[in-house]
């Protein structure tokens, strides 16, 4: 008789349980959804309440849970936006450790979040914790890329063997299918990678751990050039990021022709008479600068003078832009003489977009006076200074 009593416990044990879990679930549910729509209206300290209730819920569903690591996240979130990093920090420690347990270390996923704690250290000068966590992203984008390398020599293993043998065309379609199908897959899985690394690498530059962000950024590179057009703008971006890496080293023998390679995948996709176009001229300009080869830079802000002129006319902002750092080259080379009709055409320029009085015209007024003085124009430099400090008042 024992036996009925016995099962009919353990029925009610299983009918109560995910009864019980249930209403935890929606506990946790609700709490997280007040703390968010508190945290979206500024009400920062009942927010914080909701996520420690919320928190205080995911507990039960045990220690390697997700809606556990959300919770910790969206505290830690909210904790760090409020100033209290300190606390910040152990709770996106706990929360990526768990997705870790959860869902695997190569996880994209889980890889983000170790990227978002890997930053949050950076950002609050925690070298000591950044750095490994930036080695192990770098190990892990080489792993990707090494899968990537492995899956494109497999598919053309399988392309000459079917090329021999014709009596499998059946088979070599359904390959060339499945080749395509990854390729679609794994392309926007790179691209993910690349934007992560791309990211990454920055908070690096931006914390002066340059060999680190180097790494990043070159292995962002690969990965966009291996699953992009060549002439793609993120191509450029990835470009342009290590280019400005070395210039900030100093190693502008290294950053010349990426600066190159940036300014003519923008005058392909976008076109020369381009904003973004002349703000990688610019980048360029002042890497031969740098390198001392100003007869370079001469030649590509007389360029990009005519492509704005052909593009927007004479009277426009981009022309006298580019006519000013024709001029400043012109300078640094000693040609003065040179240097002062470029100098009075945007000045010309400026007064026509701006007025006769306008503060903007100072900067060029001196700028066009040393150029006179040097020419030995004294008179008429003395003309311009006088008219800049009347402008200035």
């Amino acid at each position: 008789m024992k036996l009925p009593i016995i099962l009919a416990v353990t029925l009610s044990l299983i009918t109560i349980a995910p009864s019980k879990a249930l209403a935890n679930e929606a506990l946790w549910n609700k709490y997280t959804q007040q703390g968010a729509r508190a945290y979206s209206e500024g009400n920062y300290g009942q927010a914080q309440r909701n996520f420690e209730q919320a928190l205080k819920e995911a507990e039960k569903f045990g220690p390697n849970d997700l809606k556990l690591a959300t919770s910790l996240t969206n505290l830690g979130v909210l904790l760090n936006f409020r100033g209290h990093h300190a606390k910040a920090g152990p709770l996106f420690e706990r929360a990526v450790k768990i997705k870790q347990k959860a869902l695997g270390p190569d996880n994209y996923e889980v890889v983000s979040s170790v990227a978002k704690l890997c930053q949050f250290h950076l950002a609050h000068g925690n070298a000591a914790k950044a750095d490994p966590i930036g080695s192990k992203i770098v190990l892990y984008a080489d792993k990707k890329l090494n899968e990537k390398r492995e899956v494109s020599l497999a598919f053309e293993t399988l392309e000459r063997y079917y090329k021999h043998h014709r009596e499998l065309e059946e088979a070599e379609i359904f390959v060339k299918q499945a080749q395509s199908q990854t390729a679609k897959v794994t392309a926007n899985q790179y691209l993910e990678l690349a934007v992560l690394l791309d990211g990454l690498g920055s908070s690096f530059k931006d914390a002066h751990k340059l060999t680190l962000a180097e790494s990043l950024y070159k292995r962002a590179l690969i990965l966009r050039q291996g699953t992009l057009n060549p002439e793609h703008m993120a191509v450029c971006s990835s470009v342009e990021n290590l280019a400005k890496l070395y210039q900030e080293q100093g190693r502008y023998h290294l950053a010349e022709p990426l600066f190159k390679q940036a300014l003519e995948i923008s005058q392909k996709t976008l076109g020369a008479g381009k904003p973004e176009t002349f703000a990688k001229v610019e980048e360029l300009g002042q890497c031969y600068v740098s390198l001392g080869k100003l007869s370079d830079a001469q030649e590509l802000y007389q360029h990009t003078v005519s492509a704005f002129e052909n593009g927007y006319g004479r009277n426009n902002k981009f022309v006298m832009n580019a006519l000013l750092a024709l001029a400043n080259i012109m300078m640094r080379q000693g040609k003065y003489g040179s240097a002062v009709p470029l100098f009075a055409d945007a000045l010309k320029i400026s007064e026509k977009l701006n007025g006769p009085h306008h503060a903007s015209l100072c900067s060029i007024l001196d700028l066009y006076a040393n150029a006179l003085d040097r020419s030995s124009r004294h008179a008429e430099a003395k003309k311009m200074y006088a008219r800049a400090r009347e402008i200035r008042g």
